[in-house]
């Protein structure tokens, strides 16, 4: 009897291996994701938290000075710009003082005209200084009306005195040269320019020892800090010496480029300065009778 042999292309049901039924994912319990949700949402606090303290006492310290220097130098900066237009402003709205340094002016080169308003601006920031250093030390015993009355006079005999010698120097002038314009005094003698020098300092002076100096002296005592009251007050005495010497170049060199094409008009500009300083010189003291300030 022939041997059946095995089909080995079907498989046998004993060797088939088992596969075992996939089991579904069990759902999360309500429970876990609370939990889970929970803990996102301290992480996410506790990241919003750590990025508002800053990483070290001493980052914060350098951006606490880096702060404090830039608002430094910004109240220095405009302390000394507001310094230096109130002291342009203050010369320059003075009528006293642009009477005064007209005939001063009149007849003189750049240079000459820049030195006579520099060293007039110099001695009216003297006043100036001298007065404002009397008020902080003796501000309850001083009697501020009296010395502007007294002052104020001063002021104005001093504004006579200018107009006098500048009308003695337009008469002289008449008798020499139509387009001089020196005293021959100051060529012949060496110290006659020294004392010209000084007299137009001991005006400036005269002029700045006046009760609105305190408009220097405040506003520095008001500024937060003692750096910004010096800027200020070192501006205000700059910008008036600026303001002063602009103001002389202007009239020189006027009267430079007018003087070739006027005849004697340096003669003829010196009269109305001095006619114009003795007239404000009156009208000051007049004024004063009256009880009227005019400046």
């Amino acid at each position: 009897m022939p041997r059946q042999r095995p089909d080995r292309g079907r498989a046998s049901p004993q060797a088939a291996p088992r596969v075992a039924p996939r089991q579904a994912p069990a759902a999360p319990s309500p429970a876990g994701g609370e939990a889970d949700a929970a803990s996102s949402a301290r992480r996410r606090s506790f990241q919003k938290v750590s990025a508002c303290i800053p990483s070290t006492p001493c980052h914060s310290a350098l951006r606490a000075a880096k702060a404090g220097t830039t608002l430094f130098k910004s109240e220095l900066l405009g302390s000394a710009c507001t310094g230096f237009l109130a002291g342009c402003l203050h010369t320059l709205s003075g009528p006293d003082h642009l009477a005064a340094l007209a005939p001063l002016s009149i007849g003189r080169s750049r240079v000459e005209s820049a030195a006579v308003g520099a060293l007039w601006g110099v001695g009216h920031d003297a006043g100036q200084v001298m007065f404002g250093l009397l008020f902080l030390g003796l501000r309850d015993r001083l009697h501020i009306e009296v010395i502007q009355t007294w002052s104020t006079r001063v002021v104005a005999l001093t504004l006579l005195v200018i107009g006098a010698l500048g009308i003695r120097e337009a008469g002289e002038r008449r008798g020499g040269p139509p387009h001089g314009h020196r005293h021959p005094a100051e060529a012949t003698l060496p110290g006659g320019k020294k004392k010209i020098n000084f007299a137009t300092f001991a005006t400036g002076i005269v002029h700045g020892l006046q009760p609105d100096a305190l408009m220097m002296v405040l506003p520095a005592l008001a500024l937060p800090s003692r750096a910004a009251g010096a800027a200020f007050l070192g501006m205000f005495l700059v910008g008036t010496v600026v303001s002063m010497g602009s103001y002389t170049v202007f009239i020189g060199s006027c009267t430079e480029a007018l003087k070739d094409r006027v005849p004697r008009i340096t003669e003829k500009l010196t009269w109305a300065a001095s006619l114009l300083a003795i007239s404000m010189g009156l009208a000051i003291l007049v004024s004063q009778s009256f009880g009227i300030t005019l400046y």
